[in-house]
C-alpha cells in the first residue's frame, strides 16, 4: 500500500483543519519545506501537498511554499488546491509537481480538464472525490456539487485518468476511522487498474490493514502523524 503524508497550507504554514472547517484550525509547522525533507528521508517516496486557501478561494495562495518544497524534494509531490486554470497546471508542472489533484475543476468546468488532459495526458493528474454523507462537495468541501457520484466517476475513467482520492470529510481530522464504507462504493464502480487512495480518518496501522484488505491501494495520513498517533517508521513501514 502506498502511504502519502500530507502537508495541509495556510499562510504557508503547515496546518490541519477538522472537517474542512478554517475555524477549527491547528498548526503544526511554521516550516513546511522541513517537514517534507522529514518525510522524505523517513523512506516515504511521496507527499500530499494542497493549499487549503487556494481550494476554498479557487487561485494558488501558497504558491511560494508549494515551490520550496518542490526545488527541495526528491520525493513524489503531489499538489492540490486552487488549481482552475491552465496557467496553474502548466506553473506547477514546470516546477517539478509529479501529480496534480483536481477537485472543483472536474465538477465544475470538466471542458478545461478535457483541453489540459489533451495537451499533458492523463498520467499528471489525480482527481479527489470528495464525499459528504455519500455526496459530492465542491469548493474546499463548502458546497454541494449536485452531480451524481456515478456520473463524475464515468466522466474520470473516459479521461484515462488512473488515480482517484477517496475523502470522506465527515472523518476529516476526526481521529476515529477512514470512510470505509465510501471508499467501498467507488471500488464497486472502478476497474481493478485504477489506483483508489483514502483520505480522512486514517488513524492506525489497523486502518492503513483494513483498508489494503478491501483493495484500497493508498492512504493519506494527516493530523494522525502531527498528533502523535501513528509514526514515521509505521507510516514507512507500510508504504
Amino acid at each position: 500500500m502506498l502511504v502519502i503524508p500530507a502537508i495541509d497550507l495556510v499562510d504557508g504554514k503547515c496546518v490541519r483543519l477538522v472537517r474542512g472547517e478554517f475555524h477549527r484550525k491547528t498548526v503544526y509547522s511554521g516550516d513546511p519545506v522541513e517537514q517534507a525533507l522529514e518525510f522524505q528521508e523517513a523512506g516515504l517516496t511521496r507527499i500530499h501537498v494542497v493549499d487549503l486557501e487556494g481550494a476554498r478561494f479557487g487561485e494558488g495562495r501558497n504558491r511560494n511554499s508549494i515551490r520550496r518544497i518542490l526545488s527541495r524534494v526528491r520525493a513524489t509531490v503531489q499538489i492540490g488546491g486552487g488549481i482552475r486554470e491552465e496557467a496553474d497546471v502548466s506553473q506547477l508542472l514546470d516546477w517539478g509537481a509529479g501529480h496534480l489533484i483536481l477537485g472543483t475543476s472536474v465538477l465544475e468546468t470538466p471542458e478545461k480538464v478535457e483541453e489540459w488532459i489533451s495537451r499533458w495526458g492523463p498520467s499528471p493528474f489525480i482527481v479527489s472525490v470528495d464525499l459528504r454523507r455519500g455526496r459530492l462537495q465542491a469548493q474546499g468541501w463548502e458546497r454541494e456539487s449536485g452531480l451524481a457520484l456515478e456520473a463524475v466517476l464515468r466522466r474520470i475513467l473516459d479521461w484515462g485518468v488512473g488515480q482517484i482520492i477517496c475523502t470522506d470529510v465527515e472523518q476529516d481530522g476526526m481521529l476515529k476511522r477512514p470512510g470505509y464504507a465510501a471508499c467501498r462504493t467507488i471500488l464497486g464502480l472502478l476497474p481493478a487498474h485504477v489506483l483508489l487512495v483514502a483520505a480522512g480518518g486514517v488513524t492506525t496501522p489497523g486502518h492503513l490493514a483494513r483498508l489494503d484488505g478491501m483493495g484500497v491501494g493508498g492512504a493519506i495520513i494527516g493530523r494522525a502523524f502531527y498528533e502523535g498517533k501513528i509514526s514515521l517508521e509505521e507510516m514507512a513501514r507500510v508504504g
